[in-house]
């Protein structure tokens, strides 16, 4: 979502908990929100994960507020698509054009569901570390070749955000104005130039990692070790508990209580 989504140590509820629980709550969040379009269980969804992440992890809206701005004009093109595509009676015409009272409340309610599984997402991120990751993945039974993956895109991530700021400085240095220009169209020409230096240099740093891996042993086969080991307390248990029993109650409000906002309600 932004440069901020990455791991920062705390001891919070959140930060101890068992990276296994986190997984498996981020799961039932996902799917849950994936079953629905109706934007009121999707608008308590968004609120109960943003008022967990608060108490369980003090992470405020105010630190991840930027990156949702950037989603509205997607959810406002995706609102304008589905508008013009779904039949149905017409909430209002523009220029001429019918935009359907069932297409807007699609496209909201896709964009709600954006909002909260971006925020959930967010929430694991910077909660849990890359190695608790790699060792949640391998304790549940992923090959450690493959949870390490897992865990190396997470770390791969700031060293493409130095890369891609450190191009941007070097093209403002050489006197482009554009990588601090207010104009979207010129803005996006600075990151277009930015690419293909930034994927070259990611394609030699990629080669370079795997051939410290392959020397340091990492494709030999036998059981590993850890330094670090987890454990799944009663608190995950909870945890997970917790975010099922939210699920179950959304998933009864939305069989038994009527949608918001249709013909008739």
């Amino acid at each position: 979502m932004s440069g901020t989504m990455l791991y920062q140590p705390g001891g919070t509820f959140l930060h101890r908990a068992d990276a296994r629980a986190k997984i498996a709550a981020i799961l039932v969040v996902l799917v849950l929100a994936l079953m629905t379009t109706r934007i009121d269980v999707l608008v308590v969804l968004t609120a109960v994960v943003v008022v967990g992440l608060a108490a369980s992890a003090r992470i405020t809206p105010a630190s991840y507020a930027k990156a949702l701005l950037l989603i509205i004009p997607l959810i406002l093109l995706l609102t304008l698509l589905q508008a013009l595509v779904q039949g149905g009676p017409a909430l209002a015409t523009v220029a001429g054009v019918s935009l359907s009272r069932e297409g807007v409340l699609l496209g909201l309610g896709i964009g709600m569901r954006l909002f909260a599984m971006g925020i959930c997402f967010y929430g694991f991120s910077v909660t849990t570390s890359p190695s608790d990751i790699a060792l949640a993945l391998n304790k549940a039974g992923l090959p450690y070749k493959f949870a390490y993956l897992t865990s190396f895109a997470f770390r791969f991530l700031p060293l493409l955000q130095d890369e891609a700021r450190t191009l941007l400085t070097a093209m403002a240095v050489r006197g482009s104005a554009e990588t601090s220009s207010r104009h979207p169209i010129r803005r996006g020409r600075a990151i277009v130039r930015m690419l293909f230096p930034m994927l070259a240099g990611s394609m030699k740093r990629s080669s370079d990692i795997a051939l410290s891996m392959e020397l340091r042993g990492y494709s030999l086969p036998g059981r590993r070790t850890f330094y670090r080991t987890t454990s799944f307390r009663a608190a995950d248990a909870l945890l997970i508990a917790g975010v099922v029993l939210v699920a179950a109650a959304l998933l009864v409000m939305q069989w038994q209580l009527p949608a918001p906002f249709t013909e008739g309600a």
